[in-house]
């Protein structure tokens, strides 16, 4: 292969190229095609390659699309400024209301399906608490276990003014080694829904640890209704960078709150977003 001549940089002063020759981007300007380089300027990044547009073998005016190729670079254009526009329309917030129509989809699809149930506790506090009321209600909202359970460690008073559950109350109840297989039965093959699933299936797994009992596996199977609701409702916290968490309000009593995390599903699954992008937009 022969050697290319080498030039130095336009106004460097040194042996700059012939003014006939021309870089790839020149060549386009004059509706050419690169084919052969006749010669080259090396810079410390790069190799800026010169062709000769009165050179056949140098240069060849560019290919003409057919109608067809005009058509297809036309469309993608389009989608891309499409795409582009849908990108920018998601970082000024449009996804705050993309993501509420992902939650009515997903509650509308577990209303659709029969397979799972709703669950709720309420223990002696927030850390290496034990449960001392279990609750588990079926779709259509009928209970399917609902009993105090006897923790062995007192509640807290502090903790009796949230759930009202008092130490005399659960004195006479089963332990949870009694009603574990209980839990077992009530969400055997089932997916289960919670309001605030880490903080329930945490206790519960402390729980079954406690009195060396097999673990339930909600992890695996859990939907945390908590963080849906909360993306429904679409409060966002920049600061965060998260969605505010919303209160249940069902009274802090397990059966109640299962009651009222049903209600609060139906809601979702109720509603009716419309998704209307800006002119413009183009969804993936």
């Amino acid at each position: 292969m022969t050697a290319l001549e080498k030039y130095g940089w336009w106004g460097s002063g040194s042996k700059e190229p012939p003014a006939d020759l021309k870089t790839k981007k020149q060549l386009s300007e004059l509706g050419l095609r690169p084919l052969k380089p006749v010669g080259l300027i090396q810079t410390s990044k790069y190799d800026c390659l010169l062709y000769d547009p009165k050179d056949p073998a140098s240069a060849a005016p560019k290919r003409k699309c057919s109608d067809k190729q005009l058509e297809i670079l036309a469309r993608n254009r389009d989608l891309t400024a499409k795409k582009a526009a849908y990108k920018r329309w998601c970082r000024e917030g449009g996804w705050i209301e993309s993501d509420r129509v992902q939650a009515v989809e997903w509650a509308r699809e577990m209303m659709q399906r029969q397979d799972w149930v709703i669950l709720d506790t309420e223990t002696t506090g927030l850390y290496a608490a034990e449960v001392v009321e279990i609750a588990v209600i079926a779709p259509q909202g009928n209970p399917l276990l609902d009993t105090l359970v006897k923790p062995t460690i007192t509640i807290p008073e502090e903790v009796i003014k949230i759930h009202g559950i008092t130490n005399e109350m659960v004195a006479e109840a089963p332990s949870f080694v009694d009603v574990h297989s209980q839990i077992v039965a009530a969400l055997f093959g089932k997916q289960v829904i919670i309001y605030n699933a880490d903080f329930d299936i945490g206790i519960l797994k402390y729980c079954c640890q406690l009195h060396r009992l097999p673990l339930l596996g909600l992890r695996e199977r859990s939907h945390c209704l908590m963080e849906w609701h909360s993306q429904w409702v679409g409060e966002w916290r920049e600061y965060f960078r998260s969605y505010r968490w919303q209160p249940l309000c069902g009274g802090h009593r397990a059966l109640s709150d299962c009651r009222a995390a049903l209600s609060c599903l139906q809601s979702i699954a109720a509603d009716t977003p419309h998704m209307c992008y800006p002119k413009g937009i183009e969804p993936p």
